[in-house]
């Protein structure tokens, strides 16, 4: 009966190391299976922040082009009427002369004084 019990204490201390290990492996293919699957979220979620990013940047990209585009029609429209109050200032410059000239040809010359 002493015996019956040892090989059974026996049997029953190798089965439940046995299981132990069994369960280790199981628990770490488990953690295995877990580990890949958050890794390939992760990169999941990397390339969405990309294209995202990348989204964003072309957006960024026209908006700043069209800023661009109408930064230098404005510069366009300055030069365009700096130039054209240029040449009206140009314009009435010679508009004064003109009438002096006028003005003295239509005064008559003053009468010699008697000596």
């Amino acid at each position: 009966m002493l015996r019956l019990i040892g090989v059974a204490f026996a049997a029953l201390c190798l089965i439940g190391t046995g299981s132990l290990t069994m369960a280790d492996d199981a628990t770490k293919g488990e953690m295995g299976n877990m580990k890949d699957g958050m890794k390939a979220e992760k990169g999941a979620m990397k390339g969405d922040m990309k294209a995202k990013k990348e989204e964003m940047k072309g957006k960024m990209k026209a908006r700043k082009d069209a800023m661009k585009v109408k930064r230098h029609e404005m510069k366009e429209k300055m030069k365009a009427h700096k130039d054209a109050a240029k040449a009206k200032g140009e314009e009435a410059k010679g508009v004064p002369q003109a009438m002096g000239q006028d003005m003295q040809a239509t005064i008559p010359a003053a009468p010699a004084a008697a000596p």
